[in-house]
């Protein structure tokens, strides 16, 4: 694995000084936050990388109640305030808003890119209902959901729904604020049931557990292909159509060679965790 010598690395571990985030070097390019209770593993795109060992760390660290974050080389790069953000929220550096004194506003499509943005570590997404909260006029929290989805083999009106995207304005906790717009959605809506995925790579569920939601499901490590011209993630359905077309009779080792040809390299997440919040 080896020790903090790369640009990128010691650009970030530069960052948490600026920060005045206290952390020591572990070892394997871990770096640890808040007496060792948090670790950053830096990944790099130079190397390597085996999701099996990734995973393994995970496991290590939740036996000894160490709360891991795998801080890919990319988004290092192309998020770094959001990155910054998380930590901070992470060690509870946050300052706090209360969600009581807020009020919720539904917002376009452009309103809520703009705030994710600038908020969230996986920036925005399509949604058909969008919320945020505001306090006196600033927008403090913003909270993306789906349409209904039919689940016939459940029963012939049941719908479920997803939390797509959910964050507060970086520097901040809005209490209750979560709370308050699934309230407002659900009471709007009135789901059948509300699933959501916390990035394994970021996130224990925490969030989730508080507020009522069931673990059912996680999922393993999902190969995604970054693109080096513009440094921007995709699962394998969202490449172009004519590379998926051209990878459809290859072997996976091929496609790999192929995809790198066409300046595309694997990467991947941890695994996902999937919550349902049911009615």
């Amino acid at each position: 694995m080896g020790s903090i010598t790369a640009d990128w690395q010691l650009n970030f571990v530069a960052a948490l000084q600026e920060k005045g985030i206290a952390f020591k070097e572990g070892e394997d390019r871990l770096v640890l936050l808040d007496k060792g209770q948090v670790a950053i593993n830096m990944v790099s795109l130079q190397n390597n990388v085996d999701p099996e060992k990734l995973i393994d760390l995970q496991t290590d660290c939740q036996k000894k109640n160490i709360y891991l974050v795998h801080l890919w080389e990319d988004i290092w790069k192309t998020r770094r305030n959001q990155v910054l953000g998380r930590i901070a929220s992470i060690l509870g550096q946050n300052k706090t808003l209360h969600g009581r004194k807020a009020k919720v506003l539904v917002i376009n499509q452009a309103e809520a890119d703009e705030f994710l943005e600038e908020n969230h570590l996986q920036a925005s997404a399509k949604a058909r209902y969008k919320f945020a909260l505001d306090i006196d006029g600033q927008m403090v929290a913003v909270a993306l959901f789906s349409g209904g989805r039919p689940m016939n083999r459940i029963a012939a009106d049941y719908r479920s729904y997803e939390l797509i995207r959910f964050a507060s304005l970086i520097g901040y906790t809005v209490t209750g604020g979560f709370s308050k717009l699934l309230k407002h959605f659900i009471n709007l809506v009135q789901p059948n049931d509300l699933m959501s995925y916390a990035d394994k790579d970021w996130s224990l569920g925490n969030a989730y557990d508080l507020s009522g939601f069931k673990l059912v499901k996680e999922s393993p490590a999902v190969d995604i292909w970054l693109n080096r011209k513009d440094d921007k993630r995709v699962f394998t359905h969202r490449l172009p159509i004519p590379l998926q077309s051209a990878m459809k009779e290859m072997a996976k080792e091929e496609q790999q060679q192929f995809l790198l040809e066409n300046d595309y390299i694997r990467v991947f997440n941890t695994g996902n965790l999937k919550y349902i919040l049911y009615f």
